[in-house]
C-alpha cells in the first residue's frame, strides 16, 4: 500500500509527538475529521507502522483510541 498526504502528515504528527495521542486529537490537530483520522490510523496499523490501545472514560461509556509509532 502506498501513503497519502494524510497518511504522511498522521506520522510526522505522532513522530514528533512527547505522548500518544487520541483519534480525536490527531482529528483537530491535523484539520480533519474524526472518521478520516481513524481510517487513516487503522491503513497504518494495518501495514505495521501504528499501535494502538483503546482506554476506557472516566465519564459515560464511550472510550477512545490511542495511537502510537511503532518501534
Amino acid at each position: 500500500m502506498k501513503l497519502s498526504f494524510i497518511d504522511k502528515k498522521i506520522l510526522a504528527l505522532l513522530k514528533n509527538s512527547k505522548a500518544p495521542l487520541s483519534t480525536y486529537q490527531i482529528a483537530k490537530k491535523l484539520k480533519i475529521t474524526w472518521v478520516t483520522a481513524s481510517s487513516h490510523c487503522y491503513k497504518l496499523k494495518s501495514m505495521n507502522l501504528l499501535q494502538n490501545k483503546y482506554e476506557k472514560s472516566k465519564y459515560g461509556s464511550r472510550g477512545k483510541v490511542i495511537w502510537w509509532i511503532r518501534k
